[in-house]
């Protein structure tokens, strides 16, 4: 399948077959006990990537990122960083950076002593290390803020100086784990872009590890979705939403309808699904099936439309608003089809009174078009 949605057109080394990873997983395993927190992973991390990791908690994803910094060893497997296998190396002979979500700044020392730190204990000339830290310091702009203590700062100006101080260093790797959680949401968002528009200046390869999606949909080049110790799906961002390999990733990563079904005809990538909810859809399907098969309409709530009268196309259903939530940018109905399936439909508010003046209980028309979902095999 070709990529899907925006990427760098002049980075997308994943598509070079003759690329080699910077970073591999081969193979790794990591037990505690008789618990596997990572299961036979392996995996490739090319040089100057943003790579997310992402999953529910337990998932085996701060397991993989401490194991890369050399806090934990694979009970099997190897880990290879620009062809050295790290086996046996120390976390202070590696040559990444790891910067967690408690910041883990000094209280007593100026930001600009907070970034020195490291550097004066690697033994750096003292004309170097200030040299450096007013590098790091421009770098995320916060040249005004040298002798200042944590506590005079922010939590967004906090987080700059924990990536300053991680960046300081030069580290052929950052290692990010949840590093904006401690934001709350708006800084959070404007956080993103910063980090994102920084990493891409640095070309610096950073491995984020969240369990936020938008987050992870925000600022990587490609995302593994995590589950169980496993990777289930490798992809860009819009690859992973648009394009879900199973349902788990699916129903994971954003909001979805499914519909269960059997497919009744065939006509080239057109098909009939028979639904169990007593509906007959009509969709593309770009995997091989054939009459008889047990599928899965997947179908995000965005692709639907809603009207108050009948809706011309195919795929018409008819019900009546069951629940609203407003989010601002976007309106979320839950629509209960006559036959008593819930349907969700996200519409954008492009104008200041709503997409569309509805209450509870208000009889609907739900519309989509037939290449608006995905079939899955079950």
């Amino acid at each position: 399948m070709k990529s899907l949605g925006s990427i760098r057109s002049d980075f997308a080394p994943w598509l070079d077959k003759s690329a080699v990873p910077f970073i591999r997983f081969e193979g790794v395993t990591k037990r505690f006990g008789s618990f596997e927190a990572v299961d036979d992973l392996s995996l490739s991390i090319y040089e100057g990537e943003f790579f997310a990791l992402l999953g529910a908690s337990g998932c085996g994803k701060s397991t993989l990122l401490r194991m890369l910094a050399g806090f934990e060893a694979p009970s099997e497997g190897r880990i290879i960083l620009d062809g050295e296998d790290l086996a046996g190396i120390p976390p202070y002979r590696r040559p990444v950076n790891m910067m967690f979500q408690s910041y883990a700044l000094f209280p007593h020392m100026s930001v600009a002593k907070n970034i020195a730190f490291g550097l004066k204990q690697e033994g750096m000339a003292k004309a170097d290390i200030a040299e450096r830290v007013e590098q790091v310091l421009k770098l995320v702009k916060l040249e005004d803020y040298a002798k200042r203590k944590p506590d005079q700062l922010s939590g967004g100006q906090r987080q700059r100086v924990a990536l300053a101080r991680s960046l300081a260093k030069r580290p052929k790797v950052l290692l990010l784990d949840e590093p904006l959680g401690a934001l709350d949401k708006k800084l959070r968002e404007e956080t993103q872009f910063e980090l994102a528009d920084l990493q891409n200046q640095l070309g610096t390869t950073f491995i984020m590890v969240t369990h936020d999606q938008e987050e992870a949909m925000t600022l990587a080049c490609r995302i593994a979705v995590m589950d169980k110790g496993q990777i289930l799906q490798v992809a860009t961002p819009t690859e992973i939403y648009e394009a879900p390999n199973s349902r788990f990733v699916a129903d994971f990563v954003g909001n979805v309808n499914v519909f269960e079904g059997t497919v009744r005809s065939v006509n080239g990538e057109c098909i009939t699904i028979e639904t169990t909810a007593g509906l007959d859809i009509a969709a593309k399907s770009e995997a091989p099936v054939t009459a008889g098969d047990n599928v899965a309409y997947v179908l995000r709530p965005e692709k639907l439309k809603i009207a108050v009268e009948p809706i011309g196309g195919p795929n018409v259903m008819e019900g009546e608003v069951w629940d609203i939530a407003y989010f601002g940018p976007v309106t979320s109905f839950h629509i209960r089809l006559d036959n008593g399936m819930i349907v969700k439909v996200a519409m954008v508010n492009a104008t200041r009174e709503g997409p569309l003046q509805l209450t509870w209980h208000d009889r609907v028309f739900v519309q989509f078009d037939e290449d608006a979902g995905l079939v899955m095999t079950v």
